[in-house]
């Protein structure tokens, strides 16, 4: 007899260990609130990269300005974009990929549940729909992929409804000229980078003394004098004391008195583990502010419930999320697989765009390692040259013994393609002699990676 397993939440976690499961047998349906894809594919990941495509466009725009002849009448500029079809044309790329999706499950047959599930009892759920109707399932197991929502830290929280957060800025109603962006990490550089790019005034406010939290040090000074070459303006290691909204100007006060004036604050300040209304209590599943404890496994405290991808707030990533809700099926039907952090890949796909895996320098000497590194600068690579990509390198990172590769950071051109390729190597302990062997096409951005490790 199949097992019943019901998966709460269709987004890069939840959808992909449905199909899993289907795969594998078990009698399996999805339960999702809101939009199919989940927060990814709908407010997240997707939009964004339709914005920066547009963004990179005009970037690159601006880059052939010295190329066009005199008098050609071509006087482009970042201002004459309409905003209301870059908004369209992000809603058109989210529509024709989540009707694919919905078509997939369609023609695998999994049932789709459109309404919000808690637990109500062991083995069992209570799903509400929209229409306020409620339906008892019981389960064999239980996936909780239900993801996270913006967070805002004080005192930005008590203006909730009047800043946008990363889910509301695809929808401002228009572009405003001058834009202040609260954090530092991912989320916020993406949108500083766009919005820059389209020609409005970007700053952005981040509370730790630097950018990108984690990173190398090598990759986040790249990245900060890239942007600030563009014209974003960083306030690091400050702490925001006071805010005044108006509706024609928002005002930050920092704890040394100065003030940062903006038309629209997007607050991009991470994200948390939207938890609420679950039933998680009656379950008594562990869980706190980074979100539902699990194991390697993907289990939770209950052996049959399982929680993966944002809502476990192990690594806050879609391809995260995507590999531990194949763990989870495949655990649920007998499996014995772990989640490997060491081998995800992290991305920032701005530009310069940033990949890097594994250990940099400063986490593999925390762990008691002896490393080396080896970095080679884009500005010596053919490719990047012809291609007016110099901004960024490679760089590896060795144990001091056999050099096995421990880790790597790629600034500039694709790296966020590149990387994988370490990330393999990482995965199966490769080399640097072993990552020698490998033949380089010439021209590309990958020679960055056969100098680095001759260096």
């Amino acid at each position: 007899m199949s097992k019943k397993v019901i998966v709460i939440g269709s987004g890069p976690g939840g959808y992909p260990a449905a199909l899993r499961l289907k795969e594998l047998g078990a009698e399996v349906c999805i339960v999702e609130a809101w939009d199919f894809g989940g927060t990814c594919l709908n407010r997240g990941c997707i939009p964004s990269k339709a914005f920066l495509d547009t963004g990179h466009r005009v970037h690159a725009f601006e880059g052939l300005r010295g190329l066009l002849r005199e008098g050609s009448g071509v006087n482009f500029s970042a201002d004459m974009l309409d905003w209301e079809k870059v908004k369209a044309r992000r809603a058109d790329v989210i529509l024709k990929l989540r009707t694919s999706l919905e078509k997939l499950f369609q023609a695998k047959k999994i049932e789709v549940i459109r309404g919000k599930a808690a637990f109500s009892a062991h083995h069992e759920v209570t799903i509400t729909f929209p229409d306020g109707r409620t339906e008892k399932r019981e389960f064999d197991a239980a996936i909780l992929a239900a993801g996270t929502r913006p967070s805002f830290p004080p005192p930005f929280r008590d203006y909730h409804a009047e800043l946008a957060d990363s889910d509301r800025i695809f929808d401002l109603p228009k572009l405003p000229k001058s834009l202040l962006i609260v954090g530092g990490g991912v989320i916020g550089l993406e949108f500083a980078c766009f919005f820059n790019a389209i020609g409005v005034k970007v700053e952005v406010l981040e509370l730790l003394p630097d950018i990108l939290n984690g990173e190398d040090p090598q990759v986040t000074r790249a990245v900060r004098s890239s942007f600030e070459k563009r014209g974003v303006k960083f306030h690091l290691g400050k702490k925001t004391v006071k805010l005044d909204v108006t509706p024609d100007l928002k005002t930050v006060e920092l704890e040394d008195g100065a003030k940062l004036q903006a038309e629209e604050i997007l607050v991009g300040a991470g994200r948390a583990a939207d938890l609420a209304g679950m039933g998680l209590e009656t379950l008594s599943l562990g869980w706190d502010r980074r979100g539902v404890k699990v194991n390697d496994r993907m289990q939770t405290a209950v052996p049959e419930v399982y929680a993966v991808g944002d809502v476990n707030g192990i690594s806050l990533l879609a391809h995260s999320a995507s590999r531990q809700g194949e763990i989870a099926a495949d655990n649920i039907l007998g499996g014995d697989r772990a989640f490997d952090e060491s081998i995800v890949p992290k991305c920032v796909y701005a530009w310069p765009e940033v990949g890097s895996v594994g250990l940099n320098k400063a986490q593999a000497e925390a762990k008691g390692l002896t490393v080396k590194t080896a970095r080679a600068f884009h500005l010596g690579i053919g490719r990047a040259v012809a291609a007016g990509e110099t901004e960024g390198f490679a760089q590896l990172v060795f144990s001091i013994d056999d050099e096995t590769v421990l880790g790597a950071q790629l600034v500039g051109g694709p790296a966020t393609e590149l990387i994988h390729v370490l990330a393999l190597a990482v995965k199966l302990k490769l080399r640097r002699r072993d990552l020698k062997e490998l033949i380089y096409a010439h021209p590309t951005m990958a020679e960055a990676i056969h100098e680095a490790l001759h260096k």
